[in-house]
Formats: C-alpha cells, sequence, structure tokens
C-alpha cells in the first residue's frame, strides 16, 4: 500500500465514529444512488459494494438487489468496516477490509459492483475502473458516484483571489470520466450539481476533517494558519459549496447466464 493511501487510511479510520454526524452531501448522494440502482434489472450473481464506510448504501441494498444475493461491502479503513457491520447485524452481510483499486476477488464472478464517493480517493482512476468491470458477469453492471470537476468551486476561488492555490484533489470533468470508461460493455456518464450549506468557512473546513476527506492531492503544501484563516473568512457566512456529483453507469457486453 502506498504510503498516500495509508494516510487516507489512517484519516478515515479517525472520523470513523463521528463520521455519520457530519455526513449530510454523503448520505444525500447514497440516497441518489440508491434510487438508481432500485430501477436496475441484474444478472444472478453477488455484488460488492467498494468504500461502504460506515454504511450509508449499504444498508439499503438488501432490499434493493433482492433476496438470495450474497452482498459484500468492503473499505479501506477497518474502523469504517466496524461501524457498518455494528449498524447493520442481522442484514446477511459480509465485510472485508479491501482496497477498493485492487480487489481481491475472481474476474467475471459479481453481478453489480457500486460504489457511493469513494473513487475520488483512487490513485489511478481508469486502471481502477477497468479492473472493477471485469469483475463482472456478462449484463453485470457497475454502478458509481464521484465529485467531478466544479466540486468546491467556492473554496477554490476563495484561495486563488488571496493568490493561493488549494489543495482539492484534481477531480474528473465529465469528458475526461466518459474517456475511462471501460472497455468491453457500455457506459454513460450523467452529472448534476448539488449545493451544501454550512454556517461559515469554519464550519466547513470543520466538517470535512471530521469526515477524514481532508487529505490534499499529492504534492500540496499546507497553507500556514494565517493563510487558511484568511481563505476561510472569504468564504463568508453562510457558507454555500458546491458539489458536482458524476454519476457512472458501465454494463458488461454479454448475455446473461
Amino acid at each position: 500500500m502506498s504510503p498516500r493511501k495509508r494516510r487516507i487510511r489512517a484519516a478515515f479510520s479517525a472520523a470513523a465514529t463521528g463520521y455519520d454526524a457530519v455526513a449530510g452531501m454523503q448520505e444525500r448522494v447514497a440516497d441518489g444512488l440508491a434510487a438508481r440502482l432500485a430501477g436496475l434489472t441484474l444478472p444472478p450473481g453477488p455484488v460488492l459494494e467498494i468504500g461502504c464506510g460506515t454504511g450509508l448504501l449499504t444498508r439499503r441494498l438488501p432490499a434493493l438487489v433482492g433476496p438470495g444475493r450474497a452482498l459484500l461491502a468492503t473499505d479501506l479503513s477497518p474502523a469504517m468496516l466496524a461501524q457498518a457491520r455494528a449498524r447493520l447485524p442481522d442484514a446477511g452481510i459480509a465485510f472485508a477490509a479491501m482496497d477498493g483499486e485492487a480487489p481481491a476477488l475472481a474476474e467475471g464472478s459479481c453481478a453489480l459492483v457500486v460504489s457511493s464517493l469513494a473513487a475520488q480517493w483512487f490513485g489511478d482512476l481508469g486502471a481502477a475502473l477497468a479492473r472493477l468491470a471485469r469483475l463482472l458477469v456478462p449484463g453485470g453492471r457497475l454502478v458509481l458516484t464521484l465529485p467531478g470537476a466544479g466540486s468546491f468551486a467556492e473554496w477554490t476561488a476563495a484561495h486563488r483571489r488571496l493568490g493561493y492555490q488549494p489543495g482539492t484533489p484534481d477531480f474528473p470533468a465529465a469528458d475526461r470520466l466518459r474517456a475511462l470508461l471501460p472497455p468491453g460493455g457500455a457506459g454513460r456518464i450523467d452529472s448534476e450539481t448539488l449545493i451544501e450549506t454550512h454556517a461559515d468557512g469554519l464550519a466547513f473546513v470543520r466538517a470535512v476533517a471530521a469526515l477524514g476527506a481532508a487529505v490534499p492531492r499529492p504534492g500540496h503544501r499546507p497553507l500556514a494558519p494565517g493563510a487558511l484563516r484568511r481563505v476561510i473568512a472569504t468564504l463568508g457566512a453562510p457558507c454555500r459549496l458546491s458539489w458536482v456529483i458524476h454519476t457512472l453507469t458501465f454494463t458488461r457486453a454479454g448475455d446473461p447466464a
């Protein structure tokens, strides 16, 4: 595991017990993804969730995919998995610590691979999508959400107004993500902009830290405390932040068995 991946795992592990209290947008995106899954027809086979966190989407999966289907929920952070497992003790879901970029499952073994707001942490998104697509049976689906270019535009603008560079990850534009769709099937990208409101910039920064999502893009040099305070003040009160949410849907070619 790379040093960056270990840093991400440590940040989310530290945030696990308090995550749900500040995960309003994460729950909202999970709700939207669940609504999309409700309309899918799936071939026979297990379901794999990547980056389950505390189970915001996981708890909805049994009802969405139907009875008698094996469900495996995975996350990089054992502490996040412990929270999800404790909240879903009787749901018939298996849990495993796993790096979503290197899933320890056989190719052609899953009817559905699903993930809500986890793929933005992948080191090589294109390679990871190709690996996840290879897990699918013919007719199987890969469905995931992740932030896209333009997310946190207000945060970026506040930095640049003051001559600073933000540490926000390089989220993909829809065209770039479309170009990363795996071979061997058909896919699409749907995008929407959602608005999250915080009391002020400080509340936003604290929420990001409480989520475990404050790990900056590689190579970013953190601002000095005084510079960070100026950015926070520039955001104003209330503080509105834009999320551009991409939903990637891919169906593996071939007729279901």
